[in-house]
């Protein structure tokens, strides 16, 4: 039987919140005082795991997401180089529309840029200082990137974890998707695209999350404290393990209807797109974060699908 994300979070972080409390409530016949803080203690590790899992799927996700980037934008230089087939890397580099479609920003922290598939020299950069930069050198001094870019060696696609000093010295990791565009410039230059992003910013949903989680426990452990004087222990746990339960259903169920709901819409407009219908095909998704970037990368796809569609029938007409 097929189980949405959205049932498999909500019925996971249910059962994490679930099982403990209701052990911890057929053994619990100790002061209430002391009980109290005992189940605030599992409530917060309920949150912590419900976190862990959360942020592992978001991470897995955000993968994904720099995958279909790169490929995006990939594609998108390819296409722009076969119709400019006279233009050099040179003509390339000094033309504002290219730039602006092989750099491009994807999430807060992270850009594609491209580089020369075979020197491994960066010819596009957001930071233009950094054009001109020969990866090569990055053998010594960030061994982890440098394989990653070698393992790319032979146009394939590859992808992978790293450590990078950002710009305030500070090591952080990221994540990188490499892409070669399949169309050589009239230099006879492939560019190898990059979609890079520091992976923090993957699990900046459940980071939000674990915030209000915990803002909700703090109060719960508020009223526990007030009422522990007036009420039995048995009392005590009932009332716990029913606020526990309808803060983590009610956070659990706006956690992932707010990543599934997205991710419907964009599966069905490329249902109609494997078929053909390019009706219907406007994708109305406003997430500032990965999600997001993956509905404008579809968009953009469908774009330059009906343009070639149409370009196709028209070139079929005249040859008719």
């Amino acid at each position: 039987m097929r189980i949405s994300i959205k049932y498999k979070l909500l019925t996971v972080m249910l059962f994490l919140s679930v099982v403990p409390l209701a052990v911890l409530g057929m053994i619990s016949l100790q002061d209430s005082n002391t009980l109290s803080r005992e189940i605030a203690g599992e409530a917060q590790n309920i949150g912590e795991i419900s976190i862990d899992e959360s942020t592992e799927a978001l991470t897995a996700l955000g993968a994904e997401l720099m995958k279909v980037k790169a490929g995006d934008v990939a594609k998108q230089v390819e296409i722009y180089i076969k119709e400019n087939p006279e233009m050099t890397l040179s003509d390339l580099q000094n033309d504002p529309e290219f730039r602006s479609i092989i750099v491009q920003d994807v999430g807060e922290t992270g850009f594609t840029t491209g580089m020369d598939a075979d020197t491994l020299v960066i010819r596009f950069h957001r930071n233009s200082g950094d054009e001109g930069v020969d990866l090569h050198n990055k053998q010594d001094t960030n061994p982890e990137y440098y394989k990653l870019l070698q393992s790319g060696w032979g146009y394939i696609d590859t992808s992978g974890y790293y450590t990078w000093s950002d710009e305030n010295g500070e090591i952080r990791d990221k994540y990188g998707y490499f892409v070669v565009a399949q169309a050589p410039t009239a230099d006879n230059v492939f560019l190898r695209v990059g979609a890079t992003v520091y992976t923090d910013e993957f699990s900046e949903p459940s980071q939000r999350t674990e915030a209000k989680i915990q803002e909700k426990l703090t109060e719960t452990e508020e009223k526990i404290s007030k009422k522990t004087s007036e009420m039995s222990t048995q009392n005590t746990v009932l009332i716990i393990t029913i606020l526990t339960i309808l803060v983590v259903t009610a956070i659990s169920f706006f956690f992932a209807a707010s990543i599934t709901k997205p991710l419907h819409r964009l599966r069905d407009v490329a249902d109609r797109v494997s078929m053909g219908d390019m009706e219907d095909t406007e994708i109305d998704i406003a997430n500032e974060d990965e999600i997001g970037d993956l509905a404008e990368s579809f968009q953009r796809m469908i774009v330059s699908m009906k343009y070639y569609m149409s370009k196709s029938k028209a070139v079929t007409n005249s040859e008719d």
